[in-house]
């Protein structure tokens, strides 16, 4: 009965990480990119602003799973509805990218049309020239089309794109963010042994988020709406999923407001250690942003062939880092696992900001991979064994709070300024850009190696 559960509650996991890996990793690319390479034209500003809505709602989330989850509603029906309404706003999403691009493409044409590179059009030299850095109208050719990127009728139709978007996937991160946590919550109320299985649990959401990332590279346009229609079809899957799993009641028994909201679970912030973890939880989730958001443009910028599959080196290392954590006893060796996650984080932006290639791809990517499962996989058996039974899901929730909404949401437009500081025209500096994360993150290991001290197992 136990392996079946295990099995179910595996599922539930490849599914969620699936529908979110099939557009969270190619879908800046695509915002980002010129009409004529297939995307929006969008702004690095409203690029930051369309990834921030993962941390709006990783604000606003947490507000409602405590008086959901734990007063009102099982876990499983939360999560059901959470699933299928994010299934209709993605579709939505993907069906306005859509219908806008035809017309910022045509925009985009025009504007081009003005503009000549020594006397010939603008697009006739970037068919001859893309693809060759070292052409003599290579450099040219870029001013020109970032004219064209700053005509006011090109800027117009993008900010016109981005606001609507911005309002569905807004709604899209506000489900995102209760499945989340509501996902770990499910597992850690119904395994037999959370502190042995949620590591091997959850391991197959990371599973899920490696299918998604090949099965874009290798099916279907990476830049383009495709991803979100695939994230849609996999979150109504879960949606309808969902409401198969184990009942899972609310357990909380308080009746003022405040006790409804969770309000009660905040007293864990008495504890000079919990305090610790959230604000390098907050550091290194802000900093994550800068990975999470621009990996894939920087292996594009770096000329890597299918950078969104060479990402999902980091999610096959987090699979086996995740196998492995009940064998490393986490109970144990709690503060040492999250230490090795901190310094993996600062490995990885020292690889990115060197910028050697083979770097890059065999320690850079394969660091996010270790960082995550170290650190915050780690920490939800932390959460768990300090929060007392009828306050957990509470608890988690205001660890989303700070390192899924407050921290995204500061690292996202930190990451969009510095990414702007360091830009000219279609040209980032990414060395300089990855020094933030890399200095942030000593910093951020420092603290806590000094001032995290978990209580002993009881």
């Amino acid at each position: 009965m136990h392996r079946l559960l295990r099995t179910r509650l595996s599922a539930m996991m490849f599914v969620y990480y699936f529908s979110l890996g099939a557009w969270a990793v190619t879908l800046s690319t695509f915002l980002m990119s010129a009409p004529i390479k297939g995307g929006l034209n969008f702004s690095t500003v409203e690029v930051g602003w369309i990834y921030s809505t993962f941390a709006l709602g990783g604000l606003l989330a947490p507000l409602f799973i405590g008086l959901l989850a734990d007063r009102l509603f099982p876990a499983q029906r939360v999560l059901g509805v959470a699933g299928l309404v994010c299934a209709a706003l993605l579709f939505a999403a993907g069906h306005w990218c859509d219908v806008n691009f035809p017309r910022a493409d045509e925009v985009f044409r025009e504007a081009a049309a003005r503009r000549t590179v020594h006397g010939e059009p603008v697009l006739e030299v970037y068919a001859r020239v893309n693809g060759h850095g070292d052409h003599p109208l290579a450099e040219p050719l870029r001013h020109t089309l970032d004219e064209v990127n700053d005509d006011p009728a090109v800027r117009a139709v993008a900010t016109e794109t981005f606001r609507v978007l911005f309002v569905l996937m807004f709604g899209v991160c506000f489900c995102v963010q209760i499945g989340l946590t509501l996902s770990a919550v499910m597992c850690l109320r119904n395994l037999p042994d959370p502190g042995r299985q949620f590591s091997r649990t959850r391991m197959w959401g990371t599973v899920g988020w490696i299918v998604a990332g090949n099965a874009i590279a290798l099916v279907l346009v990476p830049v383009s709406p495709q991803p979100l229609y695939l994230a849609a079809g996999a979150a109504l899957l879960f949606g309808l999923f969902a409401f198969t799993l184990p009942h899972t009641p609310p357990k909380g028994t308080g009746r003022t407001i405040g006790e409804a909201f969770g309000v009660p679970a905040l007293k864990l912030l008495r504890d000079p250690s919990f305090c610790v973890f959230l604000l390098v939880g907050f550091i290194c989730s802000a900093m994550n942003q800068f990975y999470g958001v621009y990996a894939h443009r920087y292996l594009t910028d770096l000329q890597i062939p299918r950078p969104e599959q060479v990402l999902t080196i980091g999610q096959v290392v987090e699979v086996a880092c995740m196998f492995a954590i009940p064998l490393l006893n986490p109970k144990k060796w709690m503060k040492w696992l999250m230490m090795i996650g901190i310094v993996g984080w600062i490995v990885r932006a020292g690889a990115m900001m060197a910028g050697w290639v083979p770097g890059v791809i065999g320690i850079g990517v394969p660091m996010h991979g270790l960082s995550f499962a170290l650190y915050f996989v780690v920490a939800a058996t932390y959460i768990d064994r300090e929060a007392p039974p009828h306050l957990r899901a509470s608890a988690q929730a205001i660890v989303a709070f700070v390192a899924s909404g407050l921290a995204p949401w500061a690292g996202n437009m930190l990451a969009a300024w510095v990414v702007d500081r360091h830009r000219l025209g279609t040209v980032i500096d990414w060395p300089h850009v990855w020094e933030i994360p890399l200095y942030c993150c000593v910093g951020a290991l420092a603290v806590f190696t000094l001032f995290f001290k978990p209580p002993p197992e009881t």
